[in-house]
């Protein structure tokens, strides 16, 4: 290729770059809503979830509820790990709230619903990874003290559990994408 050919094609390149598109973004309103409170109504029933199960293992912990298999260390692990979760679901809850998809401009849409994706899956992240440390620490202590029945009743609630993580987990990515549906 020479000089003139690359000058040409950068020329023409420039052109593409400069225009700008006339077509408007339209967001389909209703699906948007649809998926705003199906997304909105998951983080109230987490954050309910959440709290209600931090409370219980907290007072379990103070009573001391079954403590060889299940020690307190652990009880107030879980209650303080459940409260966080409970706040972060709370927060991404008004976060939610606050996408107007009625009233704010479609980039400003996007944005929010941007920023709202990336602090959910930062959060969940993270709350994987407190669960991991969570199950590890647990299923140790029980195989340390022979109650393999056990061991292997909480894994494979685990395997269930999973599946059914993985299955919430589609439906709320399937929201997130129509949370910003164009006509």
């Amino acid at each position: 290729m020479n000089l003139d050919e690359l000058k040409k094609s950068m020329s023409t390149l420039d052109d593409v770059l400069a225009q700008k598109s006339g077509d408007t973004i339209t967001l389909n309103t209703a699906t948007c809503d649809t998926a705003q409170k199906r997304i909105a109504r998951l983080y109230r029933k987490n954050i309910l979830m959440c709290g209600v199960l931090a409370i219980v293992f907290l007072l379990t912990g103070i009573g001391g509820v079954n403590e060889e298999i299940f020690p307190s260390g652990l009880k107030f692990f879980l209650s303080i790990f459940l409260g966080v979760s409970a706040l972060w679901y709370t927060y991404l809850y008004f976060q939610t709230k606050k996408i107007n998809v009625l009233t704010d401009a479609p980039m400003e849409t996007m944005n929010k619903v941007a920023s709202l994706r990336l602090s959910a899956l930062i959060g969940e992240i993270v709350l994987a990874i407190c669960l991991t440390v969570f199950f590890t620490l647990l299923l140790s202590h029980l195989w340390k003290l022979a109650h393999y029945k056990v061991v292997w009743l909480i894994s494979g609630a685990l395997f269930v559990a999973l599946i059914y993580s993985v299955i919430i987990m589609r439906r709320t990515i399937r929201d997130f994408k129509n949370l910003t549906a164009t006509k």
